[in-house]
């Protein structure tokens, strides 16, 4: 009786127990500096940006919960006005998918749009420029634990 008792006090404070992502954004302008006789990328606040230059958004998440989250969706929007810069999504320990329409993800191998030509529907790869949202899949987040995901643009 006496471990039936125990088992029904802890009962309550598991149902409390949560994962609670909290996530923050920045966009950071990238500009080419000279330091020790060397061209090195420094970043900056992306307050003025003209076309060609690029920009690096930043996702910055965290557990403040007291248990780890699963499989956590993050989705940000390519901004408009800007393309992807191929291959330059970064996430460690998460798995990216990009979107045409804001609605299905997919690889970019797999990503196809569909088009009307002379009468018939056609299924065509799509490209980089046509990317309009990124999502990534982070596995695990342990609580108390964070990490960051991100990706670069150019301004068109």
């Amino acid at each position: 009786m006496k471990y039936l008792l125990v088992c029904l006090l802890l009962l309550p404070s598991l149902a409390w127990a949560a994962p609670d992502i909290q996530v923050s954004i920045t966009a950071e302008k990238v500009v080419v500096v000279e330091k020790d006789g060397k061209q090195v990328e420094k970043r900056v606040s992306a307050t003025d940006v003209v076309p060609g230059d690029v920009i690096v958004y930043t996702l910055q998440y965290e557990n403040k919960g007291d248990e780890a989250a699963q499989n956590v969706v993050l989705n940000d929007p390519i901004p408009q006005g800007t393309s992807y810069i191929v291959a330059s999504a970064f996430g460690p320990l998460a798995e990216v998918r990009f979107s045409v329409d804001g609605k299905t993800f997919k690889k970019p191998s797999l990503l196809t749009y569909t088009v009307n030509k002379n009468g018939k529907t056609e299924q065509r790869k799509a490209s980089p420029e046509q990317y309009t949202h990124i999502r990534w899949i982070v596995k695990k987040i342990p609580a108390g634990k964070s990490g960051v995901v991100g990706f670069r643009v150019k301004v068109n």
